[in-house]
């Protein structure tokens, strides 16, 4: 897991800002769009504009020559040559309120990515607010809300995924990890009166943590394994 600030917002906005003006970005700028969004529709056609692969991704890397686009914490993965991207070109259709970007392709097909919801879809992590955290660090914050002195009380807790489920728990009776013996194995739990969430978790690139801190409060936001497009939303209001 890397200790790095998440920016992508302002890259972004950058980005869409060119594209607005008629711009058109590098090809590199325009596939970190992914990144800075929760869901982006890729699809690769082929020279009669006959889809040959679809899938839902959120992440998007660069090697050396090739490009990679995937499902955050899974092996769910495509990988395409960058020499086989001829040049790509952009368009905001503000009346969908999407994002398209097509590339042309080496052997006559296209590369095409389509971020829906372009004015309010960006993940929360994109925000430089926002860094990453150890699950070690997320365990030591859950550990204050107990005891006899507890430094925190868990507020809200949010759960949702691309499916349309959304779960909210109002001050829950219990926020912990049950962690087993090595301390990078657990299982998140979470419970209220009506609903008992548990969530394997893992300190191995599994998952992914991000925190924010205000004045008044710290809020984790939480991507689990094998869930790509799950996020589970904390926050914990100040004691002292």
């Amino acid at each position: 897991m890397t200790n790095k600030t998440m920016n992508n917002e302002t890259m972004a906005n950058k980005t869409i800002e060119a594209i607005k003006n008629s711009k058109q970005p590098s090809t590199q700028e325009l596939f970190n769009l992914i990144n800075a969004y929760g869901i982006t529709m890729l699809s690769i056609q082929d020279k009669n504009h006959k889809t040959i692969t679809e899938m839902d991704v959120n992440y998007f890397d660069s090697y050396k020559t090739v490009f990679e686009f995937g499902q955050l914490n899974t092996d769910t993965k495509c990988i395409i040559s960058q020499s086989d991207i001829l040049s790509t070109e952009s368009k905001l259709l503000q009346e969908e309120d999407m994002i398209h970007i097509k590339s042309s392709m080496s052997d006559g097909g296209y590369l095409n990515l389509v971020i829906s919801h372009a004015s309010n879809g960006k993940k929360i992590t994109a925000s430089k607010d926002y860094y990453e955290i150890s699950l070690y660090e997320l365990n030591q914050l859950l550990q204050k809300t107990s005891g006899d002195k507890p430094e925190y009380s868990c507020s809200i807790v949010k759960v949702k995924n691309k499916s349309g489920f959304d779960m909210r728990m109002i001050y829950p009776k219990q926020t912990f990890i049950d962690m087993e013996d090595d301390d990078t194995n657990g299982q998140l739990c979470i419970e209220d009166d009506v609903n008992f969430l548990k969530v394997n978790v893992m300190d191995d690139s599994c998952n992914q943590f991000y925190r924010k801190d205000s004045a008044e409060s710290a809020e984790i936001a939480i991507m689990p394994y094998s869930e790509p497009f799950m996020e589970i939303r904390m926050v914990f209001e100040k004691l002292s």
